[in-house]
């Protein structure tokens, strides 16, 4: 940093955010910036999938034993701005099954219908 609070690459004046120091995102740490809502609430509509992360620690997963659950990031539409992005929690090994083999195909998004039966979820 220059003894002007310029930072070395010379834009502006240090105005003490975050923002501008520019600090580039930790490739090894995954989430998703959006607003969380249920699978319950999607059941019978249609969306986009377009990302997942396996394996989250949550309450849920600690109280049950189990290893984390999947993560699901979807979208209205294809093309829905990143406002639009909504996140949910599942422990549906078929989700996480279906989310995989797309990763594996390179064919995300993936337009789906969530779909339950009892306590099972699963996309159509």
């Amino acid at each position: 940093m220059a003894e002007d609070n310029r930072p070395m690459n010379g834009q502006g004046s240090d105005d003490g955010s975050l923002a501008f120091l520019n600090i580039p995102r930790d490739e090894n740490s995954r989430s998703f910036n959006c607003d969380e809502t249920t699978q319950s609430k999607l059941v019978n509509t249609q969306f986009w999938v377009v990302d997942f992360i396996e394996d989250v620690q949550t309450r849920f997963s600690k109280a049950k034993g189990k290893s984390g659950q999947t993560l699901v990031k979807i979208k209205p539409q294809k093309d829905s701005p990143e406002s639009e992005a909504r996140k949910f929690f599942t422990g549906s090994s078929d989700i996480l099954y279906v989310c995989k083999k797309i990763k594996e195909m390179n064919a995300f998004p993936r337009r789906v219908t969530l779909r339950s039966c009892g306590n099972r979820f699963f996309f159509e």
